[in-house]
């Protein structure tokens, strides 16, 4: 059961980093420098996703510290 939980893991930390680069690269924000979704949607989904990521991989190490 502590091996899914530390694939699972390792799953989300990948996706973590998939929801930080999704508006600058796949899921484009506008170009235009003084609308909302560029002045603030976009870092903020990068910030979830890197505190995504961050606690991911923490609960990974510490799941396979565990183990």
């Amino acid at each position: 059961m502590k091996n899914i939980s530390i694939i699972l893991s390792s799953l989300t930390a990948l996706l973590g980093i998939l929801v930080a680069i999704a508006p600058y690269t796949f899921a484009k924000v506008c170009a235009m420098a003084n609308m909302h979704c560029h002045k603030v949607t976009a870092p903020t989904v990068l910030v979830f996703g890197i505190v995504i990521f961050v606690l991911s991989a923490l609960q990974t190490a510490i799941l396979w510290k565990r183990r």
